[in-house]
């Protein structure tokens, strides 16, 4: 990534079965960390509510903060290591509701291709992952839910023409001093590549 390019970097809110959500802390203290002011490129920091209301402007958003890449922090409950999303579904569980009540609709784009690729350095960011010390694993299943619907979103914004690149991380419920590094070391890798 060159120094004049855009990063940004996404955590979640609270929601149903997790009150606290370990990657809004993560993201919210990386727009703060004085090493991403001294990078050459961009960091653009963003917690994203859960709710599906959130994926219908999606697309005006990006439009607006016109990323060269995104990068997606989410929490999976039941993860025992991080999780490296390679895939995005084009659908929603209809029985989950959203942190305002809401449930997602299948497809979520009309139209749209079933699945869709994840584009960042996945090979550079588990390399980058894994030197931390934490278990890492490719993963082709993103859920249901939120994190599935904002990395289709965000994929399918990036193959409209504007040539930008979006991936997703799971990590588990853990500490939050145990996770910094991972997540620094995700934002080194795809800001290297």
């Amino acid at each position: 990534m060159s120094a004049r390019r855009r990063l940004l970097v996404t955590g979640f809110g609270a929601f149903p079965g997790a009150p606290q959500n370990p990657t809004q802390v993560l993201v919210e203290a990386l727009a703060r960390d004085p090493w991403i002011r001294r990078l050459r490129a961009q960091v653009v920091a963003r917690v994203l509510p859960v709710t599906y209301a959130t994926i219908d402007g999606w697309g005006d958003e990006l439009d607006r903060i016109a990323p060269d890449a995104i990068l997606h922090f989410g929490v999976h409950l039941r993860a025992n290591e991080l999780r490296i999303e390679t895939l995005a579904e084009n659908r929603a569980h209809p029985h989950r509701p959203d942190a305002a009540g809401q449930v997602g609709r299948s497809p979520l784009n009309p139209g749209g291709r079933p699945t869709l690729r994840a584009n960042l350095p996945m090979a550079r960011i588990h390399a980058a992952l894994s030197a931390t010390g934490l278990p890492t694993r490719y993963s082709t299943d993103a859920g249901g839910y939120l994190c599935n619907a904002v990395l289709y979103a965000s994929l399918a914004w990036c193959g409209c023409g504007h040539g930008r690149a979006a991936g997703f991380v799971h990590v588990p419920d853990w500490p939050v001093d145990v996770l910094a590094p991972a997540v620094t070391a995700a934002v080194g890798a795809v800001l290297r590549a």
